[in-house]
């Protein structure tokens, strides 16, 4: 298991190190190492591998009225390019022109639906220059969009985050490799099928393969440690949760790509969504001892360890400071908990804000709105320095300031909501901004999605170590008088042993006995008997029988 401090670039060079010196291979002059500048990167990008974890309408479509589910890529771009998407070996090229979008519509097959078992459906995203991807997977009853993160940004450390639900299964988290012989290491918060809870397991993935841990029951996958050995795509969500709580109606497929926890932040500010009366902040920790201070103060009192998160209900904009790096995700809360009956549960993960020089943060994005079928139309939460506000411009036209309010006592920044139509936009800030993109419906159409508009990830500082000169070669020994016996030769040096670690591996061909529905059909057939009167789920915004 890796600690959280791991980072990739260094443990790689550390690596050498100890190999060099452990056999022979020479020394190391540490007054030489020299401190590079942090690694930058941004959610656009030239190569990314994706998936889809396991959506209800797909895996159990009767549950929304056998409606089909569509997933679609919505690629933006603000110079001209092309590119292609490869899925399950057929490759479908897509343009992009300057400063507009593309949406390329997948096959029906790229959502998992297994658990436990290791496919070859991985989405493979190239293009030859940047792009931004959003992915959204929409049903007429369950919707949810992401944002796609490129490979550059990945890395070998992540937490899950997720949410549970207690009339529906399916807490679940998902994971793509980049290179052939990647090995991941799964320390699960809930039990899968066969994996017990609190138990690490090793799944061995090639490039392009996936593999997902769903929970068969109820249980919440947050918190799940997942490493490996090399920079993986990992993804985490619910196939139908309730939010803020069971029993609050109605479910809504949820779906983030997951950031390395080398990239979390310590500063995060939230507002609501809006027309919504309500939401949900959930704050996960990747270190022990992890004390957050908020505004308003005292939403969370307690101190958090690695893999502990905490919920809270908020109705305005909210401050979460943390000692150590968190993740936060935003929850969009179901129809039946809003007065207004808008919308049901979405999730997007909070951007962090850049509060010191070291920090870097999102200044210019371009990115795509989706919009969804019957709603009013879609919206843009953004959070940014207030003294900055008036340089923000949104497609080249400046912000109505008169849409911000001051978040807390100084106001140090300021929170506001901006309308958006579908298609796409460019917002540009003189200062780093959070910002994230959403749309609901209302009454029968009460279907959502949230994600963010664009990130920017300082990735671990690496470090240079510039190797001490080589020695000039000793001179040879003299030659032994004639009659002098010869030297003894000593024992020969230990040779440098590889260290091994038992672990229990999963191969390709023992994820196929792993491949058990038995429980996924267990938990369907819970799901259909116990809801018989359609009291809940999300095929009943479209039951004609039920009456909101």
């Amino acid at each position: 298991m890796r600690s959280e401090s791991t980072k990739l670039v260094q443990s790689g060079l550390l690596l050498t190190i100890l190999l060099l010196t452990g056999c022979g291979g020479g020394g190391v002059n540490s007054s030489a190492s020299t401190q590079l500048p942090p690694a930058v990167v941004t959610s656009t990008g030239t190569d990314f591998f994706l998936t889809l974890p396991d959506h209800l309408c797909v895996s159990n479509a009767a549950m929304c009225n056998n409606t089909p589910v569509t997933n679609r890529l919505v690629i933006a771009a603000a110079v001209a390019t092309t590119g292609v998407v490869s899925f399950n070996g057929v490759i479908t090229p897509f343009s992009v022109a300057a400063g507009g979008e593309t949406i390329v519509t997948l096959d029906p097959a790229v959502v998992l639906t297994s658990n436990e078992t290791v496919e070859t459906k991985g989405i493979h995203v190239t293009a030859l220059a940047p792009v931004s991807v959003h992915v959204i997977s929409e049903n007429p009853t369950s919707a949810e969009g992401y944002l796609a993160l490129p490979t550059a940004a990945l890395g070998t450390n992540y937490y899950v985050m997720s949410f549970a639900s207690a009339r529906y299964s399916g807490s679940e988290f998902a994971v793509v490799a980049t290179q052939n012989s990647t090995t991941v290491t799964i320390t699960p918060t809930a039990a899968g099928s066969t994996r017990p809870a609190g138990t690490a397991f090793t799944v061995l993935l090639n490039i392009g393969e996936t593999y997902q841990l769903s929970n068969p029951a109820n249980a919440d996958m947050t918190g799940t440690l997942v490493t490996s050995d090399k920079p993986i795509a990992a993804f985490g969500g619910h196939r139908c949760a309730e939010v803020p709580a069971s029993g609050v109606g109605y479910c809504d497929y949820i779906v983030e790509q997951l950031p390395d926890a080398s990239v979390w932040g310590k500063t995060y500010h939230t507002l609501p969504f809006s027309g919504r009366d309500r939401y949900t902040v959930r704050v996960l920790a990747s270190q022990n001892g992890t004390t957050i201070t908020t505004m308003p103060a005292g939403l969370v009192a307690a101190t958090l360890n690695a893999g502990q998160f905490a919920d809270v209900i908020m109705t305005g904009a909210g401050e979460f400071v943390s000692n150590n790096p968190v993740l936060v995700a935003q929850f969009m809360h179901g129809y039946a908990d809003d007065v207004s009956a808008k919308g049901d549960p979405s999730m997007v993960l909070v951007t962090p804000t850049a509060v010191t020089q070291a920090e870097k943060g999102v200044t210019d994005s371009t990115f795509g709105v989706y919009g969804l079928a019957g709603t009013p139309g879609a919206f843009l939460n953004v959070v940014t320095e207030t003294a900055t506000l008036a340089n923000m411009k949104l497609d080249n036209v400046a912000v109505n300031p008169a849409l911000f309010t001051p978040i807390g006592g100084a106001g140090t920044y300021s929170a506001g909501t901006i309308p958006v139509t579908a298609g796409v936009h460019t917002l540009l800030g003189s200062a780093p901004y959070s910002a994230f993109v959403y749309d609901y419906g209302v009454a029968s159409n009460a279907v959502s999605y949230a994600y963010p508009v664009g990130a920017t990830l300082t990735l671990p500082v690496p470090v240079a170590v510039t190797p001490a000169p080589t020695p000039a070669p000793a001179p040879a020994p003299a030659p032994p008088p004639v009659n002098a016996p010869a030297p003894s030769s000593g024992p020969a040096p230990a040779a440098c042993a590889d260290d091994h670690e038992t672990s229990e591996t999963e191969s390709h061909n023992d994820a196929e006995n792993h491949n058990d529905h038995s429980s996924k059909h267990s938990s369907d057939t819970h799901e259909e008997d116990s809801h018989a009167d359609h009291d809940d789920g999300p095929k009943c915004h479209h039951d004609a029988s039920h009456t909101h």
